[in-house]
């Protein structure tokens, strides 16, 4: 035993004696040359080491180099596809005795890596060798040869940018770790970091890299962790053939959201072609790692003072409509958007093609009623992308439609039916409002409004106020129907009487116009009291006025207009009685055509009273006298 022993430890001395002696003869800039040299033998790219290099003797020798660069491809933007700081080789112990370099570890320090594509969809990222060279494959065992197997990166960056269009993407990474025991075995993976400003944290399992290699055969990918503070799982199968990459039997859930399918990319030259079939049964915008920025961006531009305009000017990119050619459907079980408010059994087809999006049928449950929709955008005009918009809605809930636009107010009944179908052009939401043309409608149905304490800081409370005076002595306000009809041209509403409502007591009508160009809009309410309706004339106001920007309409009322239907509320009291008011006061609906069939274009409205209509001896009332009897007889009583 003590001889086994000795022999084994003169063995073992003899080793490290060895090992140790070809550590301090080796010259480690003798050993890069060689490196830099395979490395641009299989991939084609110039390499290059700015600083100093250095061989750190340990239990587990390594190679390190500062300032190091990999030439980007010959079409590429960026001056290099990877520079860093410091890279870190740990190499294999025992190939060093015969001089050979094996990388068990590489350590990238500060990394900058810059990933694009060219207008012909090849990324910078594939690599050839260049000519004349064989590739490191070919020769594992011979000096140089690279045999990794762990690889970390330490802050690094990586971007990436489609020549084709679309937005920059920055990948800020903290650490990155790969870790395999050979080609053939599976790779475990750890980044920390964040995608455009979003934090993510995953673990992940992934196929062999041989794997990988190997054409037609799927390559599995599962992954765990937290993208935005909302917890992630998912599970894919990629299968990479000649011009086509696929994702199989995705399986994604995020937060309470999930999502399942196929994706399908083939690269057809000039543009990819993407094929997309998913389905959700639960999808929360919230969820997404772009729904709350842009959720606190649409917060931030509704924030007083922070635009003149309600509609964004903030420019909306269509380049990725450019880039690339889709086809496919979506479903969705329940889709909750922002602010909470939710569409069930969503379902819907697309193309695009040539920069021309179509989605010819769109359906969906939502606010009680159904949904259908279709939408076209034609991205091929630069700046000015046309599109084009329909959109139906039945029976919908009246409280829903109204909490979605910001109005809170306690509703019964009110099935509402909406219409759009416009079309407009242009790059931002203030754009699209700009040169809308087109109509939309709303009507409501009979409803219940409850009437809750009035607040004068509110415009539409004010509104409310002028144009219904009963609303202020009654719990309740019996709407028998409402309609709103937008007939617009180049971004101006011009409305005849088409915006109207009917109440139990009263009738309205507006006129005046609508500017989404400037976000004025200028309406003159005329409000009807029905025939058998007791009023008080302080009450009545003949004219109201809504007027002023959108972002802050003013409500008044006419001075003269309502001097003159008090005027005529005095002459009929000194006659004993309303017979006097006529059409001033009282609804045409009480003589024929009500307001909301004048609003929808059903009928005519009654034509004035002539002078013959009028009851012997009453005569025309002067403005000035009626006033003051009306006057007389309100301080009398």
């Amino acid at each position: 035993m003590r001889r086994t022993l000795g022999i084994a430890g003169g063995a073992l001395l003899v080793l490290l004696v060895g090992v140790a002696t070809a550590l301090f003869t080796v010259d480690p800039k003798q050993l890069v040359g060689p490196v830099l040299a395979r490395v641009k033998a299989a991939t084609g790219r110039d390499v290059t080491v700015g600083g100093d290099v250095e061989l750190r003797i340990g239990v587990a020798p390594s190679l390190v180099a500062y300032d190091v660069r990999v030439g980007n491809a010959p079409w590429g933007k960026a001056p290099q596809l990877l520079s860093a700081k410091q890279l870190e080789a740990q190499v294999a112990l025992l190939p060093l005795l015969r001089r050979h370099f094996e990388l068990v570890r590489l350590n990238l320090v500060e990394p900058v890596i810059a990933l694009e594509t060219n207008s012909d969809g090849r990324g910078n990222w594939e690599l050839g060798a260049a000519p004349g060279g064989t590739a490191a494959a070919e020769a594992p065992s011979t000096p140089g040869a690279l045999a990794i197997g762990d690889l970390t990166i330490n802050g690094g960056l990586l971007t990436h940018r489609d020549a084709l269009g679309g937005a920059e993407t920055r990948v800020a990474i903290d650490e990155l770790k790969l870790a395999a025991r050979d080609a053939k075995s599976p790779v475990e993976a750890e980044f920390r970091g964040a995608v455009d400003g979003t934090p993510v944290a995953l673990t992940a399992s992934l196929g062999p890299l041989a794997t990988l290699r190997e054409r037609r055969l799927p390559y599995p990918v599962a992954a765990k962790g937290d993208i935005a503070g909302r917890k992630v799982t998912m599970a894919v199968e990629i299968l990479r053939a000649d011009r086509r990459v696929e994702l199989q039997n995705l399986d994604l859930a995020f937060g309470a959201s999930d999502v399942k399918g196929h994706v399908e990319v083939r690269d057809d030259g000039a543009r990819s072609a993407w094929t997309i079939s998913l389905a959700s049964s639960a999808l929360n915008l919230d969820d997404l790692p772009a729904g709350r920025p842009m959720a606190a961006a649409a917060k931030a531009a509704a924030a007083p003072g922070s635009s003149r305009f309600v509609f964004t000017e903030t420019a909306i990119s269509f380049d990725a409509l450019r880039a690339r050619d889709a086809a496919g459907e979506l479903t969705i079980g329940r889709l909750t958007m922002t602010g909470g408010r939710t569409l069930e059994r969503m379902h819907g087809k697309f193309t695009l093609r040539d920069g021309k999006l179509a989605v010819p049928a769109l359906q969906a449950s939502g606010y009680g009623g159904a949904i259908s929709g279709a939408l076209t955008v034609d991205a091929t005009r630069g700046r000015t992308p046309a599109i084009s918009l329909r959109l139906d809605g039945r029976d919908l809930d009246l409280a829903g439609l109204l909490a979605a636009v910001g109005v809170k107010h306690e509703v019964r009944g009110g099935k509402t039916n909406v219409g759009i179908d416009v079309t407009m052009h242009g790059d931002s939401p203030h754009r699209w409002m700009s040169s809308v043309s087109g109509n939309a409608r709303a009507v409501v149905g009979p409803a219940t409004l409850v009437n809750t304490r009035l607040d004068p800081a509110l415009t539409f409370d004010r509104l409310a106020e002028a144009v219904n005076p009963f609303r202020t002595v009654k719990p309740t306000t019996d709407l028998r129907c409402a309609v709103i009809r937008l007939p617009l041209t180049a971004g101006v509403a011009r409305i005849d009487r088409s915006i109207a409502m009917e109440t139990g007591e009263i009738d309205a009508s507006m006129s005046g116009t609508v500017d989404f160009r400037s976000e004025t809009i200028d309406l003159s309410i005329r409000p009807r009291v029905r025939r058998g309706i007791a009023v008080e004339f302080p009450q009545i106001a003949e004219l109201v006025r809504f007027r002023g920007p959108f972002l802050a309409p003013t409500v008044t009322v006419d001075a003269v207009a309502s001097a003159a239907a008090v005027a005529h509320i005095g002459a009929a009291i000194g006659t004993g009685g309303l017979s006097a008011l006529g059409e001033s006061i009282f609804g045409s609906s009480s003589a024929g055509a009500g307001a909301c069939d004048v609003a929808l274009g059903k009928a005519v409205p009654a034509s004035a009273p002539s002078a013959k209509d009028t009851p012997a001896g009453a005569g025309t009332p002067s403005v000035g006298n009626d006033l003051g009897k009306a006057l007389e007889r309100l301080f009398r009583r």
